[in-house]
């Protein structure tokens, strides 16, 4: 599939799993370390996070000594092509440590498959309400997981739902989360999962928030509360101070926004939990290239940042942090509602869009994909005016009038939403743009060539 620019990252699993279903536990068997990322958000930046510093834990290791599905292919056919990919002819894996990226509803699924020594829950959000129901069979789903296996886990002190697996899956729990002077009270009245007791269904009080339902909570009924974190960490833009576990550390971020903040301190926790060195985990961070669809910048003409929306609290924190951006934008916004994505699209009522008329400096919004209309109808419900709405159902047509519109308006930046089954090919046309706008000698120059 690689020889014919295929991405190779479920299909081989898919079909080997056909031909063998036991597979996975033959490999899995043959781990000696095992570490897995689950939870809503943030698996793929927190998993390739901590893999990029166990790394570089060793120079003299090649940088995939440690088994890591990379691309977020997070189903059992793609942890099983993450294996087969260290496999001999005879089935036997070349490197014994893996950091596994799990989706939440597969946990259950795998858990005897893998000797998983911690287990890593970033958050727990409403997510593709026709694969996972409502919060509670998510929260379900990843205690059936975690009872399954005979590891530590490593949890969100600030989610109250992540608190909440802590106290009834039954195994250790080790918790990280933001210093409690950086939570606030809320700014608007948003959407928030999570925010009723899940032992006595009281509504919880909070303090502060961090964003979505993080925040510092008590339920004033039962006296279930946010723990203490065992690492905590103060963001401040652009680095982040961790600590617990050893001396307390600075660390520049490569990432933005407090959500990737969280990642990077799930990341770095877990990393001085594995006793890696701040020097090997400040190496793997300047390094660190992130995956697709977040905040990923092309340089097309006029530059495009390209994100991964989902569900609502995702989708959030992007529209926060691209409508805290003073300078016009185009937006162009590709939503899907194929298996991979959620048939349901109800959560688009739930995420804000009002941001965008409201402070998002947008002079045109563009939108495409399978379900182009019902975006076009939610930003109109949202107040964005309708003269500056504009329906393209070809992603590569919508991309181009983004791109004319930037061009014509002298905006800086078009800012690109999509769904999962629409990222990828909008980053394969925003590739082509960017190489198109390249000037033929840097063009020259970066392919080795003479100008």
């Amino acid at each position: 599939m690689r020889l014919t620019g295929r991405r190779a990252t479920s299909f081989p699993g898919l079909v080997a799993l056909r031909l063998s279903p036991s597979l996975l536990g033959r490999l899995g068997r043959q781990l000696k370390k095992c570490i897995v990322v689950t939870g809503t958000n943030g698996k793929t930046t927190a998993s390739r996070l901590l893999a990029a510093i166990l790394a570089a834990q060793d120079p003299q290791e090649p940088p995939d000594a440690w088994i890591h599905n990379a691309e977020g292919a997070n189903l059992a056919q793609g942890v099983v092509s993450a294996l087969l990919e260290h496999t001999d002819w005879r089935g036997r894996l070349q490197w014994t440590r893996a950091v596994l990226e799990i989706d939440e509803a597969t946990l259950p699924r795998v858990a005897h498959d893998l000797p998983v020594q911690w287990v890593v829950v970033t958050n727990v959000f409403r997510d593709q309400l026709d694969r996972y129901g409502e919060l509670d069979t998510t929260v379900r789903k990843i205690l059936e997981g975690i009872r399954d296996m005979q590891a530590t886990v490593l949890l969100n002190a600030d989610d109250p739902l992540s608190r909440y697996i802590g106290l009834t899956a039954g195994r250790p729990a080790v918790y990280y989360g933001m210093e409690r002077g950086m939570a606030k009270p809320p700014e608007r009245e948003t959407m928030r999962d999570g925010t009723l007791c899940l032992r006595c269904g009281r509504p919880l009080r909070y303090e502060g928030f961090f964003y979505g339902q993080l925040g510092v909570y008590e339920c004033p009924a039962c006296g279930f509360a946010r723990p203490s974190p065992d690492f905590m960490g103060e963001y401040d833009g652009a680095s982040l101070r961790v600590t617990g576990g050893g001396a307390p550390a600075r660390f520049q971020l490569p990432v933005r926004g407090v959500f990737n903040a969280y990642n990077a301190l799930a990341a770095i926790a877990m990393a001085r939990l594995q006793g890696v060195p701040d020097s090997a985990v400040e190496e793997a961070l300047r390094r660190y290239r992130g995956p697709l669809g977040r905040m990923q910048v092309y340089g097309t003409d006029p530059a495009s940042v390209l994100n991964l929306v989902k569900n609502p609290a995702g989708c959030d924190t992007v529209l926060e942090t691209l409508c805290g951006e003073d300078v016009d934008k185009v937006l162009c916004i590709a939503i899907n509602d194929l298996a991979a994505d959620g048939r349901d699209v109800s959560w688009l009522w739930d995420a804000d869009f009002e941001r965008i008329p409201e402070r998002g400096r947008a002079v045109l919004c563009v939108t495409t994909g399978l379900r182009a209309e019902d975006m076009a109808l939610r930003l109109k419900y949202a107040g964005y005016p309708t003269g500056r709405l504009e329906v393209v159902p070809d992603p590569d047509a919508a991309l181009d009038r983004s791109l004319e519109a930037a061009r014509a308006h002298g905006v800086p930046v078009v800012h690109v939403l999509a769904t999962y089954t629409a990222l990828y090919p909008m980053a394969e046309a925003l590739r082509r743009r960017a190489a198109a706008a390249e000037p033929a000698p840097a063009r020259a120059a970066r392919e080795g060539e003479r100008p």
